[in-house]
């Protein structure tokens, strides 16, 4: 079914900064009206890679590291995470950031298909690009994410979801409870992981977070669905999961369009942190597939 295009404004970088103990550069970028934090290091054939929530593009650090010297590694905030700056009013909807996402590879100069690794939120943001933007994926990497008008959110996001009483929920959730909920989530992730997630956790992230999930209601995935299991074929994809994700079910796993799908044990939500250098082949191997 055709889907409708958004307008998106895009201006040149206005910021650039390079690290010179690890080669990254940071740039900020205005697209739609939104301060654009990009992490980028290495050359050659572009790989994105979009973060979920409550994460950062910091979460593919070790993954970029891996794959900087062969590949074009970009990494950005979404709009409302991070360092990124999105207006109150920033449209969530799947066309928006399906053309959000278009803009930023524009704004960034890539003209080449790219390869594509999606977690969580990320996941969502990354299909809406690909379903409506396939002629610009070379390949497609999803992990532990959701794409389903049938879909019960998680205990907590079912909270955020609520008018008045999600509010409360993220404005007083202190360091502890969101550490014991991360390391429930991810026993293995560092003390430095944890507390760098909930640094990023401005007043501005949590209201953008609220919006985002209030704006993702499950049952507009319902005329998506359908171009997903086509669109899947049309380039090398392949899923991977984390057998004891406790935020969204393994049996998910199975339902975006391939059979090229990977559950991993005694995994949770995060399979890049948790299993790095099994999720790092596997990503090389899809990517290989593309040619």
């Amino acid at each position: 079914m055709p889907f409708k295009r958004c307008n998106v404004s895009v201006t040149i970088a206005i910021r650039k900064i390079k690290n010179d103990e690890t080669g990254d550069v940071m740039t900020m970028y205005n697209v739609d009206k939104s301060r654009v934090h990009v992490k980028m290091k290495g050359k050659g054939e572009p790989l994105l890679f979009l973060h979920g929530v409550p994460d950062t593009s910091e979460v593919w650090d070790g993954t970029i590291a891996a794959f900087a010297d062969e590949y074009q590694c970009i990494a950005p905030d979404l709009p409302g995470f991070g360092r990124t700056q999105a207006p109150r009013n920033f449209d969530y909807s799947l066309e928006s950031l399906a053309n959000f996402v278009d803009q930023l590879l524009a704004s960034l100069k890539i003209t080449s298909k790219v390869h594509m690794v999606i977690h969580d939120i990320g996941g969502i943001v990354g299909l809406a690009f690909a379903i409506t933007h396939p002629d610009k994926v070379k390949s497609l990497t999803i992990m532990d994410t959701t794409f389903f008008s049938d879909y019960q959110w998680h205990a907590t996001a079912k909270i955020w979801r609520k008018p008045i009483i999600g509010e409360l929920a993220m404005y007083l959730m202190g360091r502890k409870q969101f550490t014991d909920a991360m390391k429930k989530g991810v026993p293995i992730l560092t003390d430095a992981q944890v507390q760098s997630n909930y640094d990023s956790l401005t007043f501005a992230n949590r209201r953008m977070i609220l919006r985002f999930y209030r704006a993702l209601d499950p049952r507009i995935f319902k005329q998506w669905e359908d171009q997903l299991q086509v669109v899947a074929k049309r380039f090398p994809t392949q899923v991977i999961w984390g057998e004891n994700d406790t935020f969204l079910p393994v049996k998910n796993s199975t339902r975006f369009g391939t059979d090229n799908v990977h559950i991993l044990e005694h995994t949770g939500h995060w399979p890049m942190l948790e299993q790095a250098e099994k999720v790092q082949k596997l990503i090389r191997d899809n990517i290989a597939l593309a040619g």
